[in-house]
């Protein structure tokens, strides 16, 4: 039953099939912007706000509407990375660990530690840079905050703290935050698009695997 329905010519149309939705899943939910070049004439842009206020999903979706060319190619170089390395890994090795429920795992854990770090650098510089004449700021990165005015909010008050104890203490030099809304950043960044493509590239090759598990224990 699985040759029937999984054969070699029906993996590729199921995958193809597959590979349009995903993408134009994904295209609705940046915005469906009809301008790939700069991310103009969008048609969906803001008509999923409400998912914002759902715990966990408020995290990641919506996603900013794709302000260019770049965050169109990203899903479709995600999802052909994933698919064409799983499907190598799985082959080359005689294995079916890397198309498992583990790469969903190992992908989000790239996702979330991969993008703090490249936050890190990047915004690291900008609050050394800005350190001077007594004021030396640091990043906050706001993980529990749901949105980016609380994250702001939370900063604020310790940044005041922080400077009446600086004061109080009459010290020469005061730290303060510089407020960094993880959950706001990773959701425009086109490496959180390349990271969906790359989940929907291994979606078809899950859902093979455990329908040949499933037949095989039919039979």
């Amino acid at each position: 039953m699985s040759d029937s329905f999984f054969s070699d010519k029906q993996f590729v149309l199921i995958v193809a099939a597959w590979f349009v939705f995903s993408f134009l899943v994904l295209w609705f939910i940046g915005g469906g912007c009809l301008n790939p070049v700069n991310g103009t004439a969008c048609i969906s842009k803001g008509s999923l706000s409400g998912l914002s206020g759902i715990p966990v999903i408020g995290w990641f979706l919506p996603f900013d509407a794709w302000p260019s060319l770049m965050y169109f190619l990203a899903p479709i170089a995600g999802f052909i990375f994933a698919f064409v390395a799983i499907r190598w890994w799985n082959v080359y090795f005689d294995s079916k660990e890397a198309s498992g429920i583990l790469f969903l795992v190992i992908i989000f854990v790239v996702l979330l530690v991969g993008y703090y770090i490249n936050l890190s650098f990047y915004m690291g510089e900008a609050a050394r840079l800005n350190s001077q004449g007594g004021v030396k700021y640091s990043l906050y990165f706001c993980i529990s905050e749901t949105t980016s005015d609380s994250c702001s909010t939370t900063v604020q008050k310790l940044n005041n703290e922080y400077l009446t104890q600086a004061q109080t203490a009459k010290a020469t030099s005061v730290s303060q935050f510089i407020p960094i809304y993880f959950w706001g950043e990773l959701r425009k960044s086109m490496f959180f698009v390349f990271i969906l493509g790359a989940i929907a590239g291994w979606l078809p090759l899950f859902a093979k695997q455990i329908y040949e598990q499933y037949s095989k224990g039919e039979n």
